[in-house]
């Protein structure tokens, strides 16, 4: 299979619009086809998304609490254009959004409060934008089967997945599924996979897609054709984007769709609009071809796109989080991003901004809108929220500041009362910033009084040769040893009243038996000395595109083979025996997996801590 590079989409004014005679015959015969078939809703088609879980069994130990946020971002632009062209009804004379995906109305009020947990109904039988996700958590055979259930209730034009790179080889067993189930469904892959795995480049105009690439999977042959286009980048504006020429193109029945009209119809589209918006790469297969489309439009801020949870219903449950009281798996969480992507450049990390290289962000002078928005969660049934940035606010000190103030002036008292609680991810040297230190004790005081009750930090290792290869954010101001900075920073949160929790990594640069010990005996200390409530044990797994994959020779990972995983490797998440660190044996695995249980007690994460 061939590919081809197009000319990239730009930014263009509609004074350069370009096709205008053609969009405009499109539109017209299309408004004339779709008024002569039958049908109540001739000019919808049905869509689902859905999120592709990690694992295939909990293994005892794997814990993956949280909403989808990934999937509800990059789901909020063509949502809300499908729920305004609903109330608006079909316009006088022909438009570009005749035809629209049918995502159902936005939630009232009452659904919102009282809908959380798992999803019970049928895609086909739910009205509303939150019953259109497939949210499974683990792909067993019971899963699979109610996934097929969904395909043959709803017959979907359009599925949509969302798939981090440990899914992607259920994501191709799903799309499998939806072509044989759904035979003309339109299948896109998005995602972190599909961010870590494509790259254009502007200087050449050449895409390179790495090995285990939903791209390079199917033009190799390793897995059929069951994927129509993959969506890399801006998520939300270039989704909206496909989906708009998906609907300029799909014939009226939602019969077969053909790829290359639609490829053909993103420039019309594109055209069409004042601005484009969104920066990113959308790849679609036709017949011996991957078609690859640079869209090079303006970068949207968090702030300009609609909050996540303005389609979608919160549904998580986290542990960490109690005095709500309202449920034994923990209080109702929301999960929210002022940053997604980390100002750092640790060697393992997927979110380091050396490989997502695009941070969607809330600017510092925008902690009320911020502080607004939890508020809204609130009133929504939020009884708690978990900032997911890899660092909160980038470690900015002053927007930390203004947004627990801005917080503590929107209130935190609950609607049915009792109080909100919110935790967050930092690192040990912001914490410690010694030339800001009156900043991060001012910081620290108010996070804990506008309703903060837990930080999350990455440890990584307590061995000082393993720390020593992992560029983390050490700053050369704070040039002490590893373990004490790490005793530090934990004492100066919980001295604030604030519980900390850790992810501690085995496998890094260095790594060997006496460092895995070293470690595992250093957090059991911080266990003892009650400086750690949680501690999260993982193993390295190799991610397309970082530092230590390259490092390690590590570019042909199987992350598209079906393999049901085994133990040890399944009591870890993501973790599985072609994609872990090369330094770990298995035995060293079953080890880490023991020796840490028996330390750590109760305080290791496990999968009873965290609730779907």
């Amino acid at each position: 299979m061939r590919t081809t590079v197009r000319t990239p989409l730009e930014p263009k004014g509609p004074e350069a619009a370009e096709g205008g005679g053609t969009l405009t015959e499109l539109v017209v015969r299309r408004r004339r086809m779709f008024e002569a078939h039958p049908g109540r809703a001739r000019f919808t088609y049905p869509v689902m998304a859905a999120l592709v879980p990690v694992a295939t069994s909990r293994g005892g130990e794997v814990a993956y609490p949280g909403d989808p946020m990934c999937l509800y971002s990059a789901l909020t632009l063509t949502i809300q254009r499908s729920v305004a062209r609903l109330h608006a009804r079909l316009p006088k004379e022909p438009s570009l959004d005749d035809v629209c995906p049918d995502w159902g109305d936005y939630p009232d009020e009452e659904y919102r409060r009282t809908a959380n947990g798992p999803r019970s109904t049928l895609v086909a039988d739910s009205r509303t934008t939150d019953g259109h996700v497939f949210d499974p958590r683990i792909w067993d055979e019971a899963a699979r089967e109610r996934f097929i259930a969904e395909l043959r209730a709803l017959r979907p034009k359009v599925l949509l997945l969302s798939a981090v790179s440990a899914a992607h080889r259920y994501a191709l067993d799903m799309a499998g599924l939806a072509k044989e189930h759904a035979p003309h469904c339109v299948v896109v892959i998005g995602g972190r996979h599909a961010d870590e795995t494509i790259r254009y480049r502007d200087a050449d105009g050449t895409a390179e897609f790495s090995w285990s690439s939903t791209v390079e999977v199917v033009r190799d042959g390793r897995a059929g054709q069951v994927v129509d286009f993959v969506v890399a980048g801006d998520g939300a504006p270039l989704l909206d984007l496909l989906l708009r020429a998906v609907s300029l193109t799909v014939p009226p029945g939602f019969g077969p769709t053909d790829n290359a009209a639609v490829l053909d119809a993103l420039p019309l589209v594109a055209g069409a609009e004042e601005t484009l918006r969104g920066s990113g790469t959308i790849v679609g297969f036709c017949p011996g071809e991957a078609v690859v489309v640079p869209v090079r439009g303006e970068r949207l801020s968090s702030i300009e796109l609609p909050s996540p949870y303005e389609a979608f219903s919160i549904r998580a449950r986290f542990g960490v989080f109690a005095e709500a009281g309202s449920h034994p798996l923990g209080s109702r969480t929301a999960h929210m991003m002022t940053l997604d992507s980390c100002p750092f450049k640790c060697t393992f990390c997927s979110e380091s901004i050396q490989v997502s290289q695009r941070p969607t962000r809330f600017a510092v002078s925008e902690t009320e809108h911020v502080a607004r928005r939890v508020r809204r969660l609130m009133d929504w049934g939020a009884e708690a929220a978990f900032f997911d940035d890899p660092v909160f606010w980038g470690g900015n000190w002053k927007a930390i500041t203004e947004f627990c103030r801005d917080l503590r002036a929107q209130g935190t008292d609950l609607p049915g009362g009792g109080s909100f609680e919110w935790g967050a991810q930092l690192t040990v040297d912001v914490v410690l910033n010694r030339a800001k230190a009156e900043e991060v004790r001012t910081g620290l005081e108010l996070m804990r009084s506008s309703g903060c009750t837990y930080i999350y930090i990455g440890i990584e290792s307590m061995a000082e040769s393993v720390m020593a290869h992992v560029g983390k954010n050490l700053l050369r101001r704070n040039p002490e040893a590893w373990v004490s900075k790490v005793r530090e920073a934990l004492t100066s949160i919980r001295g604030h009243g604030i519980r900390v929790g850790s992810s501690v990594l085995f496998g890094l640069d260095g790594e060997c038996r006496e460092t895995i010990e070293e470690t595992i005996e250093e957090i059991g200390r911080l266990i003892d000395d009650e400086l750690l409530v949680m501690a999260s044990p993982n193993i390295l797994t190799y991610h397309p595109g970082t530092a230590i994959t390259a490092a390690h020779g590590q570019d042909r990972l199987d992350y598209h083979s079906r393999k049901d995983n085994r133990p040890p490797y399944s009591y870890f998440e993501e973790a599985y025996p072609e994609v872990v660190s090369r330094l770990l044996t298995e035995d060293d695995i079953w080890y880490i997996h023991k020796s840490a249980a028996e330390r750590w007690g109760t305080v290791r994460n496990s999968a009873a801590e965290a609730a779907t």
